[in-house]
């Protein structure tokens, strides 16, 4: 494990850790995930807005900004996904969250990344929970959070400001700890 600003998680199968400036051609494949539509209208500005991911690492802000790492194949170095804690940008709660390639899915990549970086966010951070927010038919995601220790609080209609549309979506919390009152949001 490794402490702010520079973090380097190593896990069985995988590397999960900050982004560098060499990186680009990496984290540029994560804009052709199909179900990130606000990561996919990045990419007429990609090099911006990985430029923009790395200076979220000086403050390295999970309440009201973002950390986002890139998940990487020990094996090969490739880029597989990235993970991410960050605020939800309309629930305005820290949320963490998760993108596998499609050609590396399937392979418990998720699970074993985000279990890892879950332990991470703990060491780090002193806020009480952290949302998870999935699809509804997100069965995958679900499987992924609840393996990680999320508990469903409830189903929710959302309209995403970034795509100006309505989406139904599952509502999970996981509690860090419990005697924390740091993070209070009126």
């Amino acid at each position: 494990m490794s402490g702010l600003n520079k973090v380097y998680i190593e896990t069985e199968r995988l590397i999960v850790r900050t982004f560098s400036e060499g990186d680009f051609e990496q984290f540029n494949k994560l804009l052709d995930m199909p179900e990130y539509e606000g990561w996919q209208m990045q990419k007429p500005r990609a090099k911006e807005f990985f430029d923009w991911q790395l200076s979220n690492y000086e403050k390295m802000d999970i309440v009201t900004g973002t950390v986002c790492l890139g998940i990487f194949e020990k094996e090969t170095g490739d880029v597989v996904g990235q993970v991410a804690a960050q605020e939800h940008d309309d629930l305005h709660e820290p949320e963490f969250g998760y993108g596998i390639l499609p050609f590396a899915r399937g392979k418990g990549y998720a699970k074993e990344a985000a279990k890892a970086t879950l332990e991470w966010v703990e060491d780090q951070y002193d806020i009480p929970y952290l949302i998870g927010t999935v699809a509804i038919d997100n069965i995958p995601s679900r499987k992924v959070l609840e393996y990680c220790g999320f508990q469903l609080i409830d189903e929710r209609n959302l309209l995403v400001h970034i795509m100006n549309e309505p989406h139904d979506f599952k509502y999970y919390r996981y509690h860090l700890d419990k005697s924390c009152t740091k993070f209070v949001r009126h």
